[in-house]
């Protein structure tokens, strides 16, 4: 029987035999967000169910692992004919779970194709991290259709969120098969103090945060006019990038990276925009959202994805400020009010001066956000995913 609305904590005799379940995946350490969620999703599966037999077929550049209950074996390559290797490595599988991006599948045959092959015995399920328009598409119905098809060969279906499974519906996907269980949130509380010591940051100071690669989309430029407005109210307040080109950076984003400088100067904000222009590794993150107040993500682009920066902030117990698009729709679960139309300045300051001024408003904010990020932890995820994959 299906264990859905149950109680996880139920006896272990009543559920079913330990599964084998393989996720096919980008691995750590590679730079890759694909491989940094399969990471979080495998560890809170091995913490609510240790038994699980887990194993990633996962693309070259992954460290190989071979311990009790978990094997890693790196096997197939973007750029080639994976299909074939990718079978031998998933025979045996209880689960077969794909975690699909654009750009690490493409839109050739060969995903469609390894669908089609792998196991019948083992129930294949496919998470769609990005669902593209058609019409904000440079491809055109490429994406969406795409989208579609992997989801008509697959099993069962996960996607993030309403609007994704909205666009599968509509091009023909059972609603049934397909489920929304959120982008996993890892939570952290680091001290704001020793985080802006560890960091060289302003300790009595009002600190936002923007995180991750300076790309145009992010619009950083939004941000540099929220902060003038602000500074007209309070002089203590500064804008920490914690980020800065990716190796990748297009020249787009180049050209936008030299925009910004340029109007960080115009706009005499030199003194209150702290931006060093570099990666953070992983081990700096927690430290980076627990030195902040308030974190920004003012971004425009029309993707249907989850935005595992958000789960972040929101795991630190931050309050966020957003853009009103699909990627941040899930702030609506904590608080509708903190979304903004995109470059909308005046929207972005009015917002963080209430949440500095007004108590009770912030710790609504606060109690909501701390209630989401531990309905949507990684464990909580995890849970959700054992019980679709023990569905009949």
């Amino acid at each position: 029987m299906p264990l859905t609305g149950l109680p996880f904590t139920q006896n272990r005799e009543k559920r079913l035999e330990t599964m084998k379940i393989t996720y096919v995946s980008t691995s750590l350490p590679k730079q890759c967000g694909i491989a940094t969620y399969t990471d979080y999703l495998i560890h809170g599966i091995r913490e609510v169910e240790p038994k699980s037999e887990i194993k990633i077929v996962a693309e070259q550049g992954a460290s190989p692992i071979k311990q009790e209950n978990l094997e890693v074996v790196p096997c197939w390559d973007r750029n080639e004919d994976y299909v074939k290797s990718i079978i031998t490595n998933t025979k045996g599988a209880d689960i077969i779970h794909i975690q699909h991006e654009y750009g690490i599948y493409k839109f050739d045959d060969r995903l469609p194709t390894l669908l089609r092959s792998l196991d019948v015995n083992a129930k294949k399920v496919i998470t769609i991290h990005c669902v593209r328009p058609a019409q904000f598409s440079e491809r055109g119905a490429v994406d969406e259709n795409f989208a579609a098809k992997i989801a008509h060969l697959a099993d069962q279906v996960v996607v993030h969120l309403e609007s994704q499974k909205a666009i599968l519906t509509r091009l023909g996907i059972p609603s049934e098969k397909i489920h929304i269980i959120p982008h996993g949130t890892e939570l952290s509380d680091e001290d704001k103090n020793l985080s802006r010591k560890k960091l060289g940051l302003p300790i009595d100071a009002k600190i936002l945060l923007i995180f991750g690669f300076v790309k145009k989309h992010k619009c950083l430029h939004v941000v540099l006019e929220a902060i003038v407005q602000i500074l007209e109210r309070f002089k203590d307040v500064y804008l920490f990038v914690a980020g800065g080109l990716a190796p990748t950076a297009s020249k787009k984003d180049r050209d936008y990276a030299e925009f910004v400088d340029k109007k960080i100067k115009e706009l005499s904000l030199q003194k209150n925009v702290i931006y060093p222009n570099r990666f953070f590794p992983n081990e700096d993150v927690p430290y980076l959202f627990g030195a902040s107040d308030i974190v920004l993500f003012p971004y425009h682009e029309e993707d249907r994805s989850a935005s595992g920066s958000f789960h972040l902030a929101i795991g630190a117990k931050k309050p966020v400020i957003a853009s009103r698009i699909p990627k941040f729709e899930e702030l609506k679960n904590i608080c509708d009010e903190l979304l903004v139309l995109p470059y909308n300045s005046s929207g972005i300051a009015g917002i963080v001066i209430r949440l500095f001024e007004d108590i009770e408003f912030s710790r609504y904010v606060l109690k909501r956000t701390d209630e989401y990020r531990k309905l949507t932890s990684w464990e909580a995820v995890a849970r959700q995913h054992l019980d679709l994959y023990r569905r009949p």
